[in-house]
């Protein structure tokens, strides 16, 4: 059902936002504290992904609304 994929665009937007501000704020630092630096990279890497994933979706939403086709 088209009314779902929408959501599930909408409500992924929203979750891995929230993951992505996690990593940037709490994770990369908290390695860099610990003098972990793989794992700090591992986060900003994972982030950078994200960040990726972010903008197809919020491209793909963008679009849909620009067509009158998100509802």
């Amino acid at each position: 059902m088209e009314i779902d994929c929408n959501y599930n665009k909408t409500k992924l937007i929203h979750q891995l936002a929230a993951i992505r501000h996690f990593l940037k704020k709490h994770a990369v630092e908290d390695a860099k504290k610990a003098n972990h630096p793989l794992c700090a990279r591992m986060y900003e890497e994972l982030s950078e992904d994200l960040g990726k994933h972010l903008q197809k979706l919020k491209a793909a939403v963008a679009g849909l609304a620009r067509e009158g086709k998100y509802n």
